[in-house]
């Protein structure tokens, strides 16, 4: 009984130390893989104040607090011992900026995340053509057509052949579907609602005989 006192008074004894003593208190985060986002923005949202003990910090609150930041995808935390943090961010990779009332930002997987700043330069393709009311009225043909825009840019950015190398608007139309024009030239293609690796590359065929003949679309 006394050597079980004795290690229950010995285990309060250790605890009382990691607690209260300064080796274990948080003296740096590092943050990793942030482009977008300022780090200050980072230590903000997390809100870890002051240098609290290493081992009362919770890092699945910390992270979770991190994810509500619309350009985080995902967040990775590690407590490295004695009193360091590593925050590991993966921003949002965006495709295109979608212009409804205003511009959003929209990724691969095509939710629309944060709307386009003042200050930020814009360079990728625009979505063109839908309103807030067509996704309101018409949900899943909004859906769709935005799916096949998705496609085309991917396929483009695949091909990567010209005239389409680059694409720097993309029109969607609930009857005729998908029309995008280059970078280069401003040229309009219709590209339609399929296929469209199959029309990219015979697209690239025919401008390569236009340009042997001489001829401009």
């Amino acid at each position: 009984l006394h050597v079980l006192f004795f290690f229950l008074f010995l285990g309060h004894a250790v605890y009382i130390h990691l607690m209260e003593g300064p080796l274990f208190r948080l003296r740096e985060i590092e943050v990793k893989g942030n482009r977008k986002i300022p780090q200050e923005t980072i230590l903000s949202l997390a809100l870890i104040e002051g240098m609290p003990n290493l081992f009362t910090i919770r890092l699945k609150e910390v992270t979770k607090k991190l994810e509500s930041h619309p350009w985080i995808d995902q967040v990775r935390g590690r407590k490295v011992f004695p009193n360091k943090i590593v925050i590991e961010v993966v921003e949002r990779k965006p495709i295109a900026i979608l212009q409804l009332e205003e511009l959003f930002y929209i990724d691969t997987q095509g939710e629309i995340f944060s709307r386009v700043g003042e200050r930020d330069g814009y360079n990728y393709p625009i979505l063109t053509g839908l309103t807030r009311g067509v996704f309101e009225k018409e949900p899943e043909k909004a859906k769709l057509l935005l799916t096949r825009a998705l496609e085309l840019l991917m396929v483009v950015e695949r091909e990567k052949v010209p005239p389409l190398e680059a694409v720097s608007e993309i029109h969607m139309e609930k009857t005729f579907g998908i029309t995008c024009f280059n970078q280069a030239e401003g040229l309009e293609v219709n590209m339609g609602w399929d296929r469209y690796g199959d029309k990219v590359r015979r697209l690239s065929l025919i401008w390569a005989d236009l340009k042997k003949r001489g001829w401009a679309a």
